[in-house]
């Protein structure tokens, strides 16, 4: 604050500037303090609300006191009233503040459904009284009461003005009624300390403020506001709150309410009429309708029939069960297994269910595909070793026949090159075996198809050969070793299509719900009678993976593939991926039904 030209002053002027002098100090130690106090909370745990929000009020209030240090440190009007509007935001400290409270309290209207009514109640006001405070002085206005000095005092007359002061006080008395009614119900005796501490603290702000705000002006004296040494003391009884009595720690306490709210598992209350009474946002997503709309519901209207009666009939009689499946309607028929215990009231009898239920359709979906999987390589390996003992046998006789002394040099020949051809069918057999069996070494995942696509492409030499790609960017769930499906689809274009110039993959939506994936080129294409036998095993030479396999790949899953070109204008591979074996990632839009 610019201080007097005279060169002698009154010793109580002189004491007065050593107060402003004093309170400025403050303001700007204020603003260091809670911003520090506020970090730290944060630093914490960055995923509490409630530590977010006091890290936002905290933040807010060394906003507000910079502001107030910057204001008493000019000696303009101009740079006054410039600090005045810069810090007209100060209002959402209050409106942190007020929030905090709720949330450290667990009281209902801080819980997430109730978020709209605080920001059009209590946050959106607050922005309008910064607005006003910006484009009018309808609120505060810039003087020099001393005559050499400039401030800004409350235009007290002001509807804006009264409004202000009337809502902001409102906040604070909502605040410290919020804190006393918790400390007073309070069960648990640290639990009771932190919320009185507090209490304690919102009660020195809401009396410092009112110093500052109505007492002083009213009596015409026109000081730095003495909020921030309230902000000072209540910093103190916060640090004192988090050594003492473990304020902001995690404890059973005040984390349960959060635990229950975040698990990834569905949580589900249900009374002795099967209603169901409360749930959390997992249990709403797994059977596919809102946390609020599950309350009231009959269970068994979410949970089917006779699963819901076999899971009651069981907690009835043992008290509890764990692992029993259900399937239900949604999302093409999601598979969830529930655990649950029996609630008894103080009597002892029944008063209803507690559920935990978790989604294991895709745990499901791969221990059938390693099923399926299983079963093709048992029934392989017996395919194989039937043949392999024929082409045994078959050798050993032309041996036995080449042992004969009788037969000549041109029948000989023709026993050796039998031979020979037996031995590289048995190398067949072993090498199509070995790659057979690693169809389902891995579980199936979901896997980016442009990403498979680029991987095919990369590793094949095509000069000459133009492949384009058109794929949606989607993720389909499938054998890790899909990707040589397309690697062998553009590898059999490329050696048996003929003259092939362009080969192209695109994909596209079906009404259905599955996706299509084409590979087709412009070579020579497929015979008709053809369009079968490629996918048998042994059809064709030099193939890598081959048809066969890739059509057993694709199946892990439930994926089919199919020829359906026309011969003489390129062959075209239909591959048909099921609704539940695809889907986009977050934060790609479902409504791209090709690669752009």
């Amino acid at each position: 604050m610019a201080s007097q030209n005279d060169a002698s002053r009154p010793a109580g002027e002189d004491k007065c500037m050593i107060a402003i002098t004093v309170l400025v100090v403050l303001c700007l130690v204020s603003a260091i303090i809670t911003y520090s106090l506020g970090v730290y909370v944060f630093s914490r745990n960055p995923r509490s609300p409630v530590n977010l929000l006091f890290f936002a009020t905290m933040i807010a209030g060394a906003y507000w006191a910079f502001g107030e240090f910057m204001i008493w440190q000019t000696g303009t009007e101009e740079w006054v009233r410039f600090w005045l509007k810069a810090s007209a935001f100060w209002p959402l400290a209050v409106a942190f503040s007020f929030h905090f409270v709720l949330a450290f309290t667990d009281h209902p209207f801080a819980r997430k459904k109730n978020l709209p009514y605080l920001i059009l109640l209590v946050y959106l006001p607050c922005a309008a009284i910064a607005l006003a405070e910006i484009i009018s002085d309808s609120i505060y206005v810039v003087v020099s009461p001393s005559g050499g000095a400039f401030t800004y005092l409350p235009v007290k007359d002001s509807p804006a003005y009264l409004a202000m002061a009337a809502f902001i006080v409102a906040l604070m008395l909502v605040s410290i009624h919020v804190g006393v009614v918790s400390y007073t119900r309070a069960k648990e005796e640290k639990l009771r300390l932190q919320n009185g501490l507090v209490t304690a603290g919102i009660l020195v702000l809401v009396g410092f403020g009112s110093l500052s705000g109505l007492i002083l002006p009213a009596c015409g004296i026109f000081l730095p506001n003495f909020v921030f040494v309230g902000i000072i003391i209540f910093s103190y009884i916060i640090t004192y709150a988090i050594i003492r009595h473990d304020l902001f720690t995690l404890s059973p306490q005040k984390a349960v309410s959060d635990i229950l709210r975040t698990m990834p598992d569905g949580l589900v209350l249900i009374d002795k009429e099967d209603r169901i009474v409360s749930a959390n946002a997992a249990a709403a997503a797994i059977f596919g309708t809102g946390e609020t709309d599950l309350c009231g519901k009959v269970a068994g209207a979410v949970i089917p029939e006779p699963a819901y009666t076999s899971l009651r009939s069981s907690v009835l009689a043992q008290g509890a069960v764990s692992d029993m499946e259900a399937v239900l309607d949604i999302n093409g028929h999601a598979v969830v297994s529930i655990a649950a215990s029996l609630v008894k009231d103080p009597d002892g009898g029944p008063a209803g269910f507690v559920l935990i239920a978790r989604d294991i359709t895709a745990r499901k979906a791969q221990e059938k595909a390693l099923s399926i999987a299983n079963e093709k390589i048992s029934l392989l390996s017996k395919l194989t070793r039937h043949d392999i003992s024929n082409l045994v046998t078959a050798l050993g006789n032309y041996l036995s026949l080449l042992r004969e002394e009788t037969v000549d040099g041109k029948t000989r020949s023709q026993y050796i090159a039998l031979c020979q051809d037996l031995v590289e069918k048995i190398t067949r057999h072993l090498r199509f075996s070995r790659e057979y069996q690693q169809i389902g070494v891995h579980e199936p995942a979901w896997q980016s198809l442009t990403e498979m696509v680029d991987l095919a492409v990369g590793n094949l030499a095509h000069e000459g050969v133009e492949i384009t790609s058109r794929v949606a960017p989607v993720e389909i769930h499938a054998d890790p070793l899909s990707y040589k499906v397309i690697y062998n689809l553009f590898e059999n274009a490329l050696h048996h299509g003929g003259s092939v110039s362009q080969i192209r993959i695109s994909s596209a939506g079906q009404v259905d719900g599955s996706l299509l994936v084409v590979v087709e080129d412009n070579g020579v294409g497929i015979r008709d009678e053809e369009k079968e036998q490629i996918f048998r095993r042994g059809y064709g030479k030099h193939t890598g993976l081959g048809l066969t396999l890739s059509r057993e790949v694709l199946s892990v899953t439930g994926i089919t593939i199919a020829e359906t070109g026309t011969h003489g204008r390129g062959a075209r591979f239909e591959i048909r991926i099921p609704p539940a074996a695809w889907r986009y990632p977050a934060g790609r839009s479902p409504a791209l039904q090709s690669g752009d």
